[in-house]
């Protein structure tokens, strides 16, 4: 390769030195993102993300025989699992590869991928010595790799690759005596064959039936591998049930970085900025939540399933006000604090874990709005104090609710000095409820939300977000629903009607005047 061919491919300035084809060989086999961008830089076009890296090597990692992937929807999955691929084969690693689809079109068009690169990318074919063989079809083609051998001769290796639908006929799959060592699972679980149980349990038995059976044994060939790509549909789906079986490595890649996955929304990155810009991605989330598909988005993006059946509240259940009463309803703020961290937590690195939330909601004519509120991690008895007089003032709170159970009574103490020092002063209401946090929650806003009562706003993504994903089953993040369900505990109260039970002189029908008492 001359000079003017470094320039091409490697797309910086090699004036006057030829790069060593050996060499760069060598390096692609360590390193496939190196491979990746020197013979298909007209695919690898943006700046790759980390999590790339990760994908790279469970594919790669001999002792994971079966791997499981999820990952969000524009992740390229699909585009590195294409590239691992034409590494097996430019590597000599692989004689027989089977691309599985959720249609056989959906497998040809990965097939397509590889015909194209032997047929016009020169430099990958001829570097790897590959060229068409007999058979060459949209569905099926054998591919012919020229070795050369120490005495000046070649040896010739064959590759076949193969594509089908998940419900094609995937069973005995053998060419010249090579049974798959590379079954790649391409996006096959789609929202048709994930719809009911039936559906599911066939499309699981052929995954851990017919395609792991056809997977070329350990002893023949130490490198097969299974690759499942998919983005969760259900579940019960095959990436859910790969995921709780212990044979598979399954790893999870979210639109979100893993730093700031469970953060609130506009704590939120991008784990792959170039291409997913933090800003818009957000907004996608917002945009979701005003059309009541939420849980789309955190299926599609964030990999993550809010089940149906075990939720406790449906979606839909929320309303989703643009513009509130142009009156400040009656209001009443909740906080739901977090203690300071004991010793154990420090010790093991997790004070910090936890958020303290202050939310607003107000009341008007029997209807619930929320009207605000703030999330702050780990404790800070500043931010505690600042929080509270800004709502407090910011709606005219008619009163607070804290729980009165540890820390919390602490709490209410650090206020009411704060008053005094300001003299500004609110009603702290204790509140005291022995029930489970579960119980409270769903039996406060099941009734309210499932009336069509309450409503938020459209940038109060991460209340949404906890109401929609809350199980009583579930671990999670739920500080805002918490503290949500006290504040309604106090609201629900039937006097709270036209400023807290306090009424005009116009409301109040004229009493008809009988008699003086004697």
């Amino acid at each position: 390769m001359d000079a003017g061919q470094a320039d091409l491919f490697w797309g910086i300035s090699v004036e006057g030195i030829a790069i060593d084809i050996g060499e760069l060989v060598a390096l692609g086999a360590t390193d496939s993102e190196l491979y990746a961008r020197t013979f298909f830089p007209k695919t690898f076009r943006q700046t790759s993300p980390k999590f790339h890296a990760d994908i790279w090597q469970d594919l790669e990692d001999p002792t994971a025989r079966l791997v499981n992937i999820r990952a969000f929807r524009g992740s390229a999955k699909t585009t590195i699992c294409r590239t691992f691929s034409s590494k097996r084969i430019a590597y000599g690693l692989s004689r027989t590869i089977l691309y599985v689809g959720a249609s056989e079109a959906h497998a040809i068009r990965s097939i397509n991928w590889l015909r194209t690169q032997v047929e016009k990318n020169k430099l990958w074919a001829q570097t790897f010595g590959l060229r068409p063989g007999r058979k060459w079809q949209e569905a099926e083609i054998e591919i012919i790799q020229s070795v050369p051998r120490v005495d000046g001769g070649v040896d010739e290796h064959t590759i076949w690759v193969l594509g089908v639908g998940i419900t094609g006929n995937i069973r005995g799959i053998n060419f010249d005596d090579y049974r798959p060592d590379l079954i790649v699972c391409d996006d096959i679980v789609t929202d048709e064959n994930s719809a009911t149980a039936e559906q599911r349990e066939k499309v699981s038995n052929l995954v851990f039936g017919a395609l792991k059976g056809s997977l070329a044994s350990m002893v023949e060939e130490p490198n097969a591998k299974l690759a499942l790509l998919t983005t969760p549909q259900h579940q019960e789906d095959v990436a859910s049930a790969a995921q709780a079986d212990e044979a598979f490595r399954t790893v999870s890649f979210p639109c979100w970085t893993k730093e700031t996955m469970h953060l609130p929304l506009d704590e939120q990155v991008s784990c792959w900025p170039e291409l997913f810009p933090t800003e818009p991605l957000r907004q996608d989330k917002r945009f979701a939540m005003m059309r009541n598909k939420l849980s789309t988005f955190t299926r599609e993006m964030e990999v993550r399933l809010i089940s149906l059946e075990t939720a406790a509240f449906r979606h839909g259940w929320l309303n989703i006000e643009p513009v509130y009463p142009a009156h400040l309803p009656f209001c009443v703020l909740a906080i739901d604090p977090v203690p300071p961290p004991s010793d154990r937590e420090r010790a093991k690195g997790m004070e910090g874990k936890d958020y303290e939330a202050h939310i607003v909601i107000g009341r008007d004519e029997g209807r619930y709005f929320i009207m605000d509120y703030a999330q702050n991690r780990g404790h800070d008895p500043n931010w505690s104090i600042n929080q509270f007089f800004t709502f407090a003032y910011k709606y005219r709170i008619a009163r607070c609710i804290v729980e009165t159970v540890a820390y919390q009574r602490t709490l209410k103490w650090i206020l009411e000095q704060e008053m005094q020092r300001r003299r500004q002063y609110y009603s702290i209401i204790p509140f005291n409820d022995r029930r489970s946090k579960s119980t409270r929650i769903i039996s406060t806003y099941s009734g309210i939300a499932s009336s069509g009562l309450l409503n938020i706003r459209p940038e109060h993504t991460e209340f949404a977000t906890q109401f929609y994903d809350f199980s009583e089953m579930k671990d999670g993040v739920d500080d805002l629903l918490d503290a949500g369900a006290m504040a309604l505990s106090d609201l629900i109260n039937p006097a709270l009607e036209r400023g807290g039970g306090m009424f005009l002189d116009s409301d109040v029908e004229p009493i008809e005047f009988t008699r003086r008492c004697p």
